[in-house]
């Protein structure tokens, strides 16, 4: 097996694992009988039961959004935003998601490196393709944002669709918000900011 298949089974394993289990309970020697290899084996591609889940959080913030495709690029600044803001549909159960993710935010200190390089992806990579995306809007006269105050504005109007996701760290029973609740919120994130930057243009 290839080291990108190999590695692919290993995170999909762990995922599954905390599916099925809390994040405590999944050891190194769980998620290597799922992926059917051996503890020493594993430990070849991960130091640490930590960087390995945190490893499988980056792949799925990584995927949650995708860029626009060139047949894509001539359309309204609104429906570029729609496309660009639209969170994939996921293989992973939400359930796994957070808990990886209290996973990686309890280990923190331990491993600050996984810490900001998960800091780094997803939320925060979509906001750099919506930067992009507005500093052409700008060039093209479809809105007017001061190009210093571009990747702040991006910053924000990916949170306004993201929302805050402590609630769900703090509350194991709180329900996720489904797709088409996260799609409504950004349809309202969108308008919302349009509506601002054109009224700041006026």
């Amino acid at each position: 097996m290839c080291p990108e298949r190999r590695e692919a089974r290993v995170l999909d394993s762990a995922i599954e694992l905390l599916s099925e289990k809390a994040p405590d309970e999944v050891t190194m020697a769980d998620i290597a009988r799922r992926a059917g290899m051996s503890k020493r084996t594993l430990y070849t591609l991960y130091r640490s039961r930590e960087e390995l889940l945190g490893a499988g959080l980056a792949r799925m913030s990584k995927a949650l959004f995708r860029p626009l495709r060139p047949d894509e690029r001539d359309a309204s600044l609104e429906e570029r935003l729609r496309i660009l803001l639209t969170f994939n549909p996921k293989r992973e159960p939400p359930e796994a998601v957070i808990e990886m993710l209290r996973t990686v935010i309890a280990g923190a200190r331990t491993y600050p490196d996984l810490a900001r390089d998960l800091s780094r992806s997803g939320p925060v990579q979509v906001a750099g393709l919506v930067q992009n995306e507005l500093a052409r809007a700008a060039e093209a006269g479809e809105i007017a944002i001061d190009p210093d105050g571009i990747p702040a504005v991006s910053e924000l109007l990916v949170d306004m669709v993201v929302g805050n996701a402590i609630p769900s760290l703090l509350d194991p029973e709180r329900i996720l918000r489904s797709p088409a609740e996260q799609a409504a919120r950004r349809d309202r994130a969108i308008y919302i900011f349009l509506n601002g930057v054109r009224a700041y243009r006026d």
